[in-house]
């Protein structure tokens, strides 16, 4: 009977739709990260495309998202799950972005984009059952070094921005039109390494 009730108190993630029709568009970035390896969820591939007054990114993990967020049991759990992408909207102008010295390929990127995980307990006084929810922070990052808050959102609140569905998360991040830019160059912090890519037409 226990079970049973620790099964009614865990809401089932609901799969988010598709916020871009992807096509044969290849990856901008591919890790070769082997499925299913270590606790925490990897990154294999990114995907990227401009469309309308924003950027989509479609994060591909090396398992289902789901596995990510709750336990065997059901329960929702925090930490197994997360991103750090970088994103030089101009790839050209070095004089804009973060300065973080020559050496650091992150020099000169204008936006962090973190994706991570907020495991919820259960409320019945609110009704509330107990989920994992995927979330994401968007800040701008200057050249001083400072960190500028512009967005969070996450797969319950804002599901026209962040949608997971089997193994990738979806996100259309408000940065506004003509912000980021064809041949923008795009960096996955994963695995103590940074994976380049570049924004395609």
């Amino acid at each position: 009977m226990i079970p049973l009730l620790l099964a009614l108190a865990v809401a089932p993630p609901a799969p988010g739709r598709p916020l871009f029709y992807w096509g044969a568009r290849p990856a901008v970035i591919v890790t070769g990260v082997e499925p299913g390896t270590g606790v925490e969820a990897q990154v294999g591939e990114v995907h990227a495309a401009l469309d309308g007054a924003g950027l989509v990114l479609r994060l591909t993990f090396d398992r289902s998202v789901r596995d990510a967020l709750y336990l065997p049991g059901g329960a929702p759990v925090s930490g197994r799950l997360r991103a750090t992408l970088y994103v030089d909207a101009d790839a050209a102008d070095s004089t804009t972005g973060w300065a973080t010295g020559v050496s650091d390929r992150r020099s000169g990127a204008d936006y962090r984009v973190e994706v991570g995980v907020l495991a919820l307990g259960a409320d019945p006084d609110e009704g509330l059952l107990a989920q994992a929810l995927v979330t994401v922070f968007l800040a701008g990052l200057a050249e001083d070094g400072r960190h500028r808050s512009l967005w969070r959102g996450d797969d319950s609140a804002t599901p026209r921005n962040v949608s997971v569905h089997d193994d990738a998360v979806e996100l259309r991040l408000p940065v506004g039109a003509g912000a980021v830019r064809p041949g923008a160059r795009l960096l996955l912090a994963a695995a103590g390494q940074l994976f380049e890519g570049r924004l395609g037409p």
